[in-house]
């Protein structure tokens, strides 16, 4: 299966769908290329060239980038000062390291493993 977002879209995204709705995403030069890309798919409204505010992404948008990814996972930031960990399409965390990010999405995976295992036991 052939990805839908490349790396930097897949941090835009992140950055877009976990931000409050007051925040805005500022685009350096290098950003417009894959902002271009999304709003010729679809994926986020024209109108958001240069600043991007959670509004603009389209439902279609967090749809494929949900189904591009676990129900528990990691992304860096787009401005490279954190990690935003996910867990069923919520925002859990936003650890400013790499192995921060690693061992709360492990614990995450560990308890749901666990807790899986207690609804079994308990069916």
């Amino acid at each position: 299966m052939s990805k839908t977002f490349t790396d930097l879209q897949n941090r835009i995204m992140a950055r877009a769908i976990s931000q409050s709705v007051s925040e805005t995403i500022y685009l350096r030069k290098g950003h417009f290329p894959s902002t271009r890309s999304l709003i010729e798919k679809g994926f986020l409204d024209p109108h958001c060239y240069g600043m991007i505010q959670t509004q603009h992404v389209t439902p279609e948008a967090k749809t494929a980038f949900f189904a591009e990814h676990g129900d528990v996972f990691a992304i860096q930031d787009i401005y490279d000062n954190c990690w935003i960990i996910f867990e069923d399409r919520k925002v859990i965390a936003k650890p400013r390291s790499e192995e921060n990010a690693r061992r709360i999405v492990a614990a995450l995976l560990t308890l749901r493993a666990k807790e899986q295992q207690e609804q079994k036991a308990g069916a």
